[in-house]
């Protein structure tokens, strides 16, 4: 990483579940980190970018008028995510925007279900995938840009810009699923990664919720990531209760609390 205000921020992200999203839009190599001017790497808070996303997130507080900037300057709706000491100077930056609070939990150590594979269910990638088209339009098209290396859930979802070839990820996405009756009906995969972390995206498909087909996708993909040394952050705003109790079935514990900003 040759650019210092990118050294810079890395050094200063820890990789802890409260900033899973923020290291992993730096470890991606392309994200924009902007600092007030001059900057004082060390002390000055700095805004993470990620234009390919719409998403943004202030670290340590940095002015509210940079924090202005660069969300305007961004394409979509975006999703500015804040800890909970910056809160009231992305209030100011951005008065009219919504605040949610986001729920972080992660679990406390390797699970004793981590031991056995759920049946009926599998890891795949974009040369293995099944076949879609049981799956609902906007679901479907996540699960697409997911495999073909742009994975796109955000907190509160949204339009995105355009996606572009340089923006791929450049290594394969898995996605695990939860099969009934031959098909593909509940999905899980990661969002973002740092070194030892990655950020939980679940969903299922609407005729099958209720009846434990999140948790079996997301115990599969808990066990694919365990291969590559990394543990699950579940993030969700805290009216998704049923996001939340899925993962607290599954033993996640609390780690943590962000803030998310979006225009409506």
């Amino acid at each position: 990483m040759s650019d210092p205000a990118e050294a810079a921020a890395l050094a200063r992200v820890p990789d802890l579940p409260q900033w899973v999203d923020t290291r992993g839009m730096l470890l991606t190599e392309r994200a924009t980190v902007s600092f007030p001017q001059p900057p004082q790497f060390t002390v000055d808070g700095f805004v993470v970018e990620l234009a390919a996303r719409a998403l943004i997130s202030v670290v340590a507080g940095p002015p509210a008028g940079l924090i202005a900037e660069r969300a305007h300057a961004l394409r979509g709706e975006v999703n500015v995510l804040c800890a909970v000491d910056s809160v009231a100077v992305v209030c100011a930056a951005l008065p009219r925007w919504v605040q949610r609070r986001v729920r972080l939990q992660a679990l406390p150590g390797i699970m004793a279900w981590e031991e056995a594979a759920d049946r009926d269910t599998s890891v795949f990638t974009l040369g293995d995938a099944p076949p879609l088209a049981h799956v609902h339009e906007a679901l479907r098209a996540e699960l697409v840009d997911a495999l073909e290396g742009h994975p796109t859930a955000r907190f509160v979802p949204g339009a995105l810009p355009p996606r572009q070839p340089v923006d791929a990820s450049p290594s394969p996405i898995p996605i695990a699923a939860a099969w009934i009756g031959g098909r593909p009906v509940a999905f899980c995969y990661p969002v973002l990664q740092s070194e030892t972390l990655w950020d939980v995206s679940v969903d299922t498909l609407p005729e099958f919720r209720g009846r434990g087909m999140a948790g079996r996708a997301a115990r599969a993909m808990i066990r694919h990531m365990r291969g590559s040394g990394k543990a699950p952050v579940w993030g969700a705003v805290e009216t998704n209760t049923a996001s939340l109790s899925v993962a607290r079935q599954l033993g996640f514990e609390p780690a943590g609390e962000l803030a998310v900003f979006t225009v409506r």
